[in-house]
């Protein structure tokens, strides 16, 4: 299916308490992935029916879009404390434009289309905000992060608007 026969959809999303990771290498989605599944496996957090999910977005310490670095985001509850190398953040609740694809080939097509939709809508997103690690803007949500195959990677492109 090509992204532009995808919908956009708004939803509302609550905050969420999160396992956090990030990683600023050579392969950052890579290595900050093999980090908080190298913790939540032995937990049983990515078992299926669990209920977590798994977001990430990509930072950037500079205004340029190389290099950049890797934060994974895994939904946790009140229960489970940070330790080693995972710290607890906090996922921003508030209205998203998401759109769902499948491929990690398609990633760069789907970001630009979500970003050409918010241009044409009557919506404003938030803005880029700076964190810890650099600047960051919208999640990608991993919806089957156990799938080996890129190509059948099933993702949630969100991007927080204005309310």
């Amino acid at each position: 299916m090509d992204v532009k026969e995808m919908k956009v959809r708004l939803e509302m999303l609550e905050q969420m308490r999160a396992a956090y990771t990030h990683t600023f290498s050579e392969n950052p989605e890579e290595d900050s992935w093999k980090k908080i599944e190298a913790w939540a496996k032995p937990k049983g957090l990515l078992e299926e029916n669990t209920g977590t999910r798994v977001f990430g977005r990509n930072t950037y310490p500079t205004n340029n879009p190389e290099p950049h670095g890797y934060e994974f985001f895994l939904t946790i509850g009140p229960d489970i404390k940070p330790e080693g190398e995972i710290e607890i953040k906090e996922i921003q609740g508030g209205l998203y434009a998401v759109l769902r694809f499948k491929g990690l080939d398609k990633i760069r097509e789907a970001w630009e289309y979500l970003w050409m939709w918010i241009k044409e809508s009557d919506y404003d997103h938030i803005g880029w905000q700076k964190g810890e690690h650099g600047w960051y803007n919208g999640y990608e949500e991993h919806l089957n992060p156990l799938e080996k195959s890129p190509h059948e990677w099933l993702i949630d492109l969100w991007v927080q608007l204005k309310e």
